[in-house]
C-alpha cells in the first residue's frame, strides 16, 4: 500500500483533490441559505467542509509487542504462594520473575508489571509464611518443651 503526504493547504496542486473538498459530487455549499446554520461544533458549525482538509486520513495499526509468558507463570506461582502456605511456590515465582524482567529487557515484550507483581507478591507472601510457620513451629516447641517440664516436676 502507498501512502503520500497530502498537504494541509487545500491545494489542489499539491494535494491533488479538487477545490470542493477533494471529491467529485461534493459541494462546498452543502446548505441552502434560506434554512440557516444547523447545530454542530467545531470552527464550522453549518458541517460544510473544514478548512484545511486535506483529505483521507490513513491509519498504520503498529503490531502489539507479546506479553511474557514467563512474567505470568511468575505472577500466578507467586500469588499462589502468597495465598495458600506453599512456600516453594512462592519462591518459585520469584526466581521466574528476575527471569522474566531480564527477558522483558532483551525481548521488548510486555508484562513488566506483572513480573514486579510476581517479585512484590513473592517476596512478601514467602516471607509471610517463613515468619508464620516459624513462630507456630517455636510456640509448639514451647508448649512441648512446657509440658516436659512439668511432667518432670510432679515426679
Amino acid at each position: 500500500m502507498y501512502t503520500r503526504q497530502l498537504s494541509a493547504s487545500g491545494s489542489k496542486a499539491a494535494s491533488g483533490h479538487s477545490a470542493n473538498g477533494g471529491y467529485s459530487g461534493y459541494s462546498a455549499y452543502s446548505q441552502s441559505a434560506a434554512s440557516g446554520p444547523k447545530p454542530g461544533f467545531g470552527p464550522n458549525p453549518g458541517f460544510g467542509p473544514t478548512p484545511g482538509f486535506a483529505g483521507p486520513v490513513t491509519y498504520i495499526y503498529q503490531p502489539i509487542a507479546p506479553t511474557n509468558t514467563v512474567a505470568i507463570i511468575a505472577m500466578v506461582l507467586s500469588l499462589a504462594g502468597a495465598m495458600t502456605s506453599f512456600v516453594p511456590a512462592g519462591i518459585a515465582g520469584i526466581v521466574m520473575g528476575h527471569v522474566a524482567r531480564r527477558q522483558i529487557r532483551q525481548r521488548d515484550e510486555r508484562g513488566d508489571a506483572m513480573a514486579l507483581t510476581a517479585l512484590w507478591a513473592g517476596y512478601l507472601g514467602a516471607g509471610f509464611w517463613l515468619i508464620f510457620w516459624g513462630l507456630y513451629i517455636g510456640v509448639m516447641v514451647l508448649a512441648i518443651m512446657a509440658g516436659v517440664a512439668a511432667e518432670e516436676a510432679t515426679y
